[in-house]
């Protein structure tokens, strides 16, 4: 189980890894303020956070969590992940990869899994079709 601290510093080693250099330092100062938290799930709405470097998309038809999570593990994703937003929610944010896919895949409920050993994980916005794979 992450520690508050690495779970901390693995947001902020998100953010850095996967945001678009000219959007990191706003999520960031809204990281630093538990206040502000609800902001960064407002700019996660969509994926225009994301360096387009980093998102691989999904096409329509392997918009399912089950396609989802065989091309998560051929990355070599590890079952335990992180939802991260979860963790701004202040709710349990350890999970397992195909259970929290299988909650979430084509809910339009925003959604980042996340496996920091591999850096790759899912995103998922409130809009239909906005799903990628995420790859540093």
């Amino acid at each position: 189980m992450e520690t508050k601290d690495n779970i901390e510093q693995i947001f902020v080693n998100f953010v850095k890894d996967f945001v678009a250099k000219d959007k990191q330092d706003r999520i960031l100062q809204f990281f630093q303020n538990k206040k502000d938290w609800w902001k960064i799930k407002i700019e996660f709405h969509t994926s225009n956070p994301f360096d387009s470097k980093k998102i691989l998309e999904i096409e329509p038809n392997q918009q399912y969590a089950d396609n989802i999570y065989v091309k998560l593990k051929k990355l070599g994703t590890k079952e335990e992940c992180l939802s991260l937003l979860d963790y701004l929610n202040n709710e349990t944010y350890n999970c397992k990869l195909e259970d929290k896919l299988a909650d979430t895949v084509g809910f339009l409920y925003e959604t980042i899994i996340y496996c920091p050993a591999t850096k790759t994980g899912y995103f998922e916005s409130g809009h239909a079709k906005d799903r990628y794979i995420l790859k540093s």
